[in-house]
């Protein structure tokens, strides 16, 4: 439906800060949360698997604990501004024939 967004920034904040995050499978979420390993990805536009998949959450608090840390780690290593800037430079540099 052309419904299209990036990876939400609000969620890689929450992720950064060590919460655990809920997601849909929607635009580019994907790239940042793997399902049961830095977060949980339910099929866009299903309530019902939003739903169990909290309520799943509450019987399990280590498998919790470690989706928030992988999360933060997620973000660690691959959004930080360091990491974005320097593939945005090889981007760049290949781009031109600069590149390895």
């Amino acid at each position: 439906d052309g419904n299209v967004e990036g990876i939400p920034n609000s969620m890689l904040e929450a992720m950064a800060s060590g919460l655990p995050v809920f997601a849909t499978d929607h635009g580019g979420i994907p790239e940042a949360v793997e399902n049961g390993v830095s977060g949980v990805l339910v099929r866009e536009r299903d309530h019902e698997a939003l739903a169990n998949a909290l309520l799943n959450a509450t019987q399990d608090s280590d498998s919790l604990a470690r989706i928030a840390r992988n999360g933060a780690e997620v973000v660690r290593q691959k959004f930080d501004l360091a990491t974005q800037a320097h593939q945005l430079e090889e981007i760049y540099l290949r781009t031109i024939g600069r590149g390895d």
